[in-house]
């Protein structure tokens, strides 16, 4: 397991009323305005592809791509270099949340001097004060946050928890991927959700 492992994974943690919830709260107004899309695309020079792209990333999965800008910035990467992360939820699972969040921090509407502040602000200056290089004990720490959410919340056995602490586990799961996947499937076409691709 790489030491940047869990980079990313503390979502839950970083997200109440952090500067990381701040950042996702209002990124996901700019992505999801005219006034933010234009910013990006006409102001900082965005392909009107990753505009539309950046509509669909939800609060984790911001959160996601502002901690791999984090990591590439304390690797040193440059143009040529990726990371991967994982696009973990939609942002039409956020409309009643993004709706509160422009009431409370926009009430005048979100505008161009809004879209400037917030590029700037949460992504123009991203930088690694909140990146912590981790070791094996640090990971361990990360890895039990999930006990609430998984043991007292979901009713996973402490056993069934456990198992998640090996690569194994996660590789051994693969395989339900296509069911999972013809699952969520036949569920957005039941309630009319349409899939993004």
């Amino acid at each position: 397991m790489s030491a940047f492992s869990a980079v990313g994974t503390t979502e839950a943690m970083l997200r109440s009323r952090t500067t990381t919830g701040r950042s996702t709260d209002t990124l996901d107004v700019l992505f999801n305005s005219d006034a933010g899309r234009a910013y990006l695309a006409d102001v900082v020079g965005v392909a009107p592809e990753i505009v539309a792209a950046l509509t669909h990333l939800g609060f984790s999965s911001i959160c996601n791509a502002l901690a791999a800008i984090k990591l590439a910035k304390h690797l040193g990467l440059g143009r040529e270099d990726v990371i991967v992360t994982v696009a973990t939820d939609g942002s039409e699972m956020y409309g009643s949340e993004r709706a509160a969040v422009a009431a409370a921090e926009y009430p005048n509407g979100f505008h161009p001097t809004d879209a400037a502040r917030v590029f700037g602000e949460h992504l123009a200056a991203v930088d690694t004060s909140a990146l912590l290089e981790l070791g094996e004990v640090d990971r361990r720490r990360i890895f039990n946050l999930g006990y609430y959410t998984w043991v007292e919340q979901q009713g996973i056995s402490v056993h069934d928890f456990e198992l998640r602490r090996s690569q194994d586990f996660w590789r051994s799961i693969r395989a339900f991927v296509p069911a999972w996947d013809a699952a969520i499937d036949e569920f957005n076409a039941r309630t009319g959700v349409t899939a993004v691709s």
